[in-house]
């Protein structure tokens, strides 16, 4: 039995829900696009688009716009008296006529099947099905007909089963809002909805719901006329009038307060509802309004002077209401009624933005000028010494036994008396006006922010979500818990609704889907902006129902009965144009161009409910990586796309967040120019690489003519060094020996005396010219161009010059010098800068000995000379003692010099040559 009652109870409460909600009514006429006003039947075809018949012609509906249909050829020269359209299931839209015609409506144009008969009041089509062979069979009068091969043919014998089917139609049409013909005449129109609701006049002829909730037509007086009645897919019921044109009345799922039983002036700042169920309102007009469901009192909270708007309000655990005035003072209200003042005007607390209490009894005010507490006899301010810097304190909530505050800049506070510490940091609000607090748990706190959206605290960190999460409206006024699992918002785009664990399941995984759902002017809101920046700028009352204050009165929504529009939207393509010129599709595909091209879509995802919250995303694959996200705008434009292939998808989503089944798409083929054509990009590359590779060999051939050019060079210049070389020692060099020896021999004779300097200074000058013509065969003879050639040629003459010179010498050279090849340049330069340093050695040093030692590694030369002279110093090196000539001959030779000497202890010179790094001959 109990089984039974609950069953029950779940069947009816559906219905009892439903006698609640007001019916919300909207109305098409001609200035809206609707051909005329005198709509006589209304279809819904299987791909969703609804149909109109009017006196003025048939217009197809998507929502926004009426897309008129046209007769097809000679047909447009008449007119024609439209009566009722068909829809059957295999997608076709038919439409007969007063006179007995039958159209078919085929790609936008009307197609004639059965002319009119041409007589006064002949037979009707009444009724049109389709048999389950697929065949169009109608009835005309008491005849029935089928449409095979493009002829009507009569049916004189029909079946049975075809009997049937013309039964259950009959039945059909009589449940679904259109008057069908009785044996008495025409039954009026009534409807029987999925949700068990009845629609159909009363004694009066007004249209009433199950007997009882009007439906009034806005700007039409009642009762009124109508012809055909129809609920399409997602509920909503259409009204086909004879004279007020097309409405659609679906259920509101806002109640709006209306003026005779609320607030006594429109805008409304803040509402609370105290325990004892009364309500209280502040609005632009200064102090509160107190209701009781059945009567409404306005009070003031001063007597005399001006009435300031209430900030905020809030009843203490004793019963006693508090109220602020906006920049003003606070004021509680006495048992007889009347409000008192409780603070002085400069006293703090003033300015308040919102009041709370705390588990001991602590009234506590936030506002401009920080936070302050009262326990009934003092007022304390809370400030830095509090943890509590200087701020404006938005929002105060109270969670468990502490206190949680809000500022204008985004930061949020948790303590009580004995102090407040800061949750979180900071950074992630961005410095968002906070305008409510809800705490769930100690690591659960939302808050909503004016124009950053909503953010989390879960314990570690603030997770925020805006419009990359779907938010509708990112100026959050308010957050209320329904304790249905959902959480609801004010916003200055309208009502707003999220699932509570999606929201954290998507702060905890980004790619976790999450819906939201708004409600705005479709749904019955007078004003879509809840107003912010008051407290409380919402409530839930003790019913369950959530309250909100608009720019246009209180609001209310019972969130048991708004239910989530499920229907997914069907979304079509309307037309393609490219470069301006509407393209025709073929199988699915378009082929445009040559080049380069402007692409334009046009297409509609259709939802009946609420048609202006429709949105869409598109890509144009092959061109796009990701989804475009369009609003509600129904065009697609891409500029100067290049030849390709490309897909084209569009996606639709409803007011209530719910995608279509599957994208509306179309293949797009932009051909190239011919020079844009692959057959000429691959002979132009093929061209390009046979020219390059022309060049290329043209350009090693000639740069291998050049090498070879330059060897010769190069052989014919060591040939000539060798010759010179060769010449200077045969000719030139045996003829000053033999001068030297002839010197030697003449000394020899004669006057003793007399000959022997002059001979002796011929004889010492020929052996420097030997000396010097052997250095200058050794620098210029390619024979010498190794390491080993230099290290042996100096050390030979360091031994010869300071003997001459009766120093002694000790030597410090490696055994096996390696006959690494070096450039005559450096070779040559090496040396005379030893020599250099040897001829300062002899001029300069006053030294008795000599040290030339010769260091190699596999990268370096090392030439050391020293010397236990009397050195010098740093005046001395300014003045010449050769520095400079040494440093520019390594320079120049690729190497360096460096000199170290204290006075009195000698002089040590260093020459350093980098054996990989010494420059190359020139060519």
């Amino acid at each position: 039995m109990r089984l039974l009652l609950a069953i029950l109870l779940l069947t009816l409460l559906p219905l009892l829900s439903a006698e609640r909600q007001t019916p919300m009514v909207r109305l098409w006429q001609s200035e809206d696009g609707l051909p005329g006003n005198v709509v006589r039947s209304i279809v819904q075809s299987a791909d969703g688009y609804l149909w109109v018949a009017t006196a003025e012609g048939i217009a197809c509906f998507d929502g926004v716009e009426f897309d008129t249909i046209e007769p097809d050829g000679e047909l447009r020269r008449f007119r024609f008296a439209f009566w009722r359209l068909f829809a059957p299931e295999d997608g076709s839209v038919w439409v007969t006529t007063f006179q007995g015609g039958l159209f078919r409506i085929q790609d936008g144009r009307l197609e004639r099947v059965v002319h009119e008969a041409p007589r006064p009041r002949p037979p009707l089509i009444n009724q049109l099905i389709l048999d389950r062979s697929g065949i169009i069979h109608f009835r005309r009068g008491e005849e029935i007909w089928k449409l095979e091969k493009g002829t009507t043919v009569l049916v004189e014998a029909p079946s049975d089963e075809l009997k049937e089917l013309f039964a259950r139609d009959h039945e059909k049409q009589t449940a679904g809002g259109r008057a069908v013909e009785t044996g008495t005449g025409w039954k009026v129109s009534e409807l029987h909805t999925k949700d068990g609701r009845r629609w159909a006049p009363d004694e009066t002829g007004r249209l009433v719901i199950d007997g009882e909730v009007p439906v009034d037509l806005p700007g039409v007086a009642s009762p009124y006329v109508f012809n055909e009645l129809l609920e399409d897919r997602e509920g909503n019921v259409w009204v086909a009038t004879p004279v007020s044109g097309l409405a659609r009345v679906r259920r509101s799922r806002v109640e709006p307060l209306s003026i005779s039983e609320g607030p006594s002036q429109p805008t409304t700042f803040a509402i609370m509802q105290d325990r004892a169920g009364t309500w209280w309102i502040a609005n632009r007009r200064g102090g509160v309004d107190r209701w009781s469901g059945d009567q409404l009192e306005h009070l003031n909270l001063v007597t005399t002077g001006y009435q300031r708007p209430v900030s905020t309000m809030f009843e203490d655990r004793d019963g006693v209401l508090w109220v602020a005035s906006r920049g003003g003072s606070v004021f509680s209200r006495r048992e007889d009624g009347t409000f008192m003042q409780r603070f002085g005007r400069t006293q703090i607390p003033s300015k308040v933005r919102t009041i709370q209490q705390d588990g001991d009894g602590v009234v506590w005010f936030g506002g401009e000028q920080g936070l302050a507490s009262y326990d009934g006899t003092a007022v304390k301010e809370h400030r830095e010494d509090c943890g509590l810097p200087k701020c404006d304190v938005t929002v105060l909530v109270r969670n468990g036994k502490d206190l949680v505050a809000a500022t204008s800049d985004g930061r949020v506070f948790t303590g009580g008396s004995k102090g407040f510490r800061m949750v979180g940091d900071p950074a992630p609000l961005k410095h968002w006006w906070i305008s409510g607090l809800l705490p769930v748990a100690s690591d659960e706190l939302w808050a909503t922010t004016l124009g950053g959206g909503l953010f989390l605290w879960n314990g570690k960190a603030w997770r925020q979500f805006a419009a990359d999460d779907g938010v509708p409206d990112l100026r959050l006024t308010c957050i209320l818990n329904d304790d249905r699992g959902q959480l609801w918002f004010g916003s200055l785009g309208g009502i707003l609704r999220a699932s509570r664990q999606e929201l954290l399941d998507r702060a905890r995984k980004q790619e976790r889907p999450l819906h939201w759902l708004r409600l705005d002017r479709s749904d019955g809101l007078p004003s879509r902006e809840c107003i912010g920046g008051y407290h409380p700028a919402g409530w839930k009352g003790h019913d369950g129902r959530l309250w909100f204050p608009t720019g246009s009165g209180v609001v209310r929504v019972r969130p048991d009965l708004v239910e989530v529009n499920k229907v997914q939207p069907p979304v079509y393509l309307r037309s393609t144009r490219i470069n301006g010129v509407q393209q025709e599709e073929h199988e699915g595909k378009i082929e445009a161009g040559p080049g380069r091209s402007r692409v334009e879509f046009r297409f509609v995802g259709l939802s009946y409910s609420a048609p202006e919250k429709v949105t869409y995303r598109a890509r144009l694959e092959g061109l796009d990586d990701s989804w475009r996200e369009l609003g509600s705008q129904r065009v697609a434009a891409y500029e100067a796309v290049p030849p390709g292939r490309y897909t084209f998808e569009v996606l639709a989503v409803n007011g209530d967040g719910v995608w279509s089944k599957q994208a509306a798409r179309v293949s797009i083929h932009i051909k190239p120019h011919f020079w844009e054509s692959a057959w000429f990009l691959l002979s132009v590359a093929a061209l390009t690489i046979a020219g390059t590779a022309t060049i290329a060999w043209y350009v090693a051939r000639r740069r291998m003519k050049q090498r070879i050019q330059a060897l010769k060079i190069r052989n014919a210049r060591e040939s000539e060094r060798t010759r010179i070389a060769r010449d200077l020692h045969d000719d030139l060099g045996a003829s000053l020996t033999e001068i030297s020896i002839l010197s030697a021999l003449a000394a020899e004779g004669g006057d003793e005396s007399a000959m022997r300097p002059a001979l002796d200074q011929l004889s010492n000058k020929a052996k420097a010219v030997v000396g010097t013509l052997d250095e200058i065969v050794w620098a210029v003879n390619p024979r010498e161009d190794t390491l080993r050639s230099l290290v042996d040629y100096l050390a030979a003459f360091a031994r010869e010059f300071l003997d001459t010179a009766s120093i002694a010498l000790r030597t410090d050279i490696p055994r096996n010098v390696p006959e690494t090849p070096l450039d005559a340049t450096v070779r040559h330069g090496v040396f005379l800068a030893a020599r250099e340093a040897l001829n300062n050695l002899v001029k300069h040093s006053k030294a008795t000995q000599a040290r030339l030692a010769v260091q190699l590694d596999d990268s370096n030369l090392e030439i050391r000379i020293e010397d236990n002279g009397r050195g010098f110093s740093q005046e001395w090196e300014a003045k010449g003692y050769g520095v400079a000539n040494l440093r520019e001959r390594m320079k120049a030779a690729g190497g360096d010099c460096s000199i170290a000497s204290v006075s009195g202890q000698g002089v040590t010179v260093i020459l350093t040559l980098p054996l990989l790094a010494a420059p190359s001959s020139p060519t």
